[in-house]
């Protein structure tokens, strides 16, 4: 069965950096973890004084403030549907919310206990969020939030993740800084609030020197990284601290082809073009301690559901018997920590995640 291996060293290395980032900019860190989804790994955080956290789902707070964080941020458009969940979990932690839109706000009349939320702010990405322009808007949230009591406004959010995909390093510095701008706007237009800026998507939380007017960074990928986020530039190939460990399943030399057991269930289908060709993962091999990048590059270039092929893989024919395990690092790390569920620390110890 294929695995996801998991360097323990790496991933404590990747949140060092990060949580040093953060410390150098007289930031607060309020790492996301949905791309971990581990109350083990979460602990890892711990070594670096992180008390507050980033979530995506209440199943995923409710996990965790139950694994004992305390301050836990829901990134999510508040759905009224979920106000039984947000209930319970106040018992136990102080939950924040996202609010992007009146409606949503206005459903909010049976909390129990008081709740801090975050006006969600688009800066150019067009996924949710309030434009950062519409500032009649947010004044209408934070008056009708007010007029409500148990709502407390506590500031804006923004996830750029438009940079993952601007083409160079200069288009994802012309994000950034678009979004620090409209955010310190917003920041001095309503500072009779004392508002905070929570700011995080990965590739500019990597990459970027200048946090002026943020108060905390809520990125997520860098956990682990994975192959999207080195060919971008957010880290090194070896910093990558996920791999995926598929047994070969079938060499076909008059194809130049190797099949792996390790496919869209294992990988998901999310891919990333390297030259013409859309590949699903890259070949790295076995150190003994983890895996390196050395050699020709070989990469995933089709998944069925639990199948994986290696294509121009004649010089591997010798190199690999039937059974034998081959590593790849994955495209998105997120979705495939998602899928396998569980990780093995190359020492052997497994790992689990709120969905094992």
């Amino acid at each position: 069965m294929p695995s996801l291996l998991l360097d323990k060293n790496k991933c404590l290395g990747n949140i060092e950096r990060m949580s040093r980032t953060a410390s150098q900019h007289h930031l607060g860190f309020r790492p996301h973890f949905k791309t971990h989804q581990s109350a083990h790994i979460g602990n890892w955080f711990r070594e670096f004084d992180v008390s507050s956290i980033t979530v995506s789902s209440f199943q995923m707070a409710e996990y965790f403030a139950r694994s004992g964080w305390e301050d836990i941020l829901v990134a999510f458009p508040f759905n009224p549907g979920e106000i039984t969940a947000l209930n319970r979990l106040l018992d136990i932690s102080r939950i924040s919310v996202l609010i992007d839109n009146r409606e949503a706000l206005m459903q909010m009349h049976r909390l129990k206990k008081p709740v801090h939320f975050f006006i969600d702010i688009d800066t150019g990405y067009g996924r949710t969020g309030v434009k950062s322009d519409a500032e009649e808007t947010i004044h209408q949230l934070i008056t009708d939030a007010s007029e409500r009591g148990k709502l407390i406004f506590s500031g804006f959010y923004c996830h750029a993740g438009h940079s993952y995909r601007a083409e160079g390093q200069p288009e994802r510095e012309e994000i950034h800084m678009k979004a620090l701008t409209d955010l310190g706007r917003l920041k001095q237009q309503f500072r009779e609030h004392t508002p905070l800026v929570l700011y995080g998507d990965t590739p500019n939380c990597s990459t970027q020197n200048d946090f002026r007017g943020i108060d905390e960074l809520t990125p997520g990928n860098f956990v682990f990284y994975d192959l999207f986020q080195s060919r971008i530039g957010s880290c090194g190939m070896e910093e990558i601290a996920v791999a995926m460990a598929c047994p070969v399943a079938g060499k076909y030399p008059g194809e130049g082809r190797i099949l792996v057991h390790g496919g869209a269930v294992h990988f998901s289908k999310e891919s990333l073009n390297i030259g013409a060709t859309p590949v699903f993962g890259q070949m790295v091999n076995s150190s003994g301690k983890g895996w390196v990048n050395s050699g020709p590059e070989y990469y995933l270039t089709a998944l069925s559901q639990e199948h994986g092929t290696i294509s121009g893989g004649n010089a591997l024919m010798e190199d690999y018997r039937i059974g034998d395990l081959a590593y790849f690092l994955p495209v998105h790390s997120c979705l495939t920590a998602n899928l396998m569920r569980e990780y093995v620390t190359l020492d052997g110890l497994r790992i689990g995640t709120m969905n094992s």
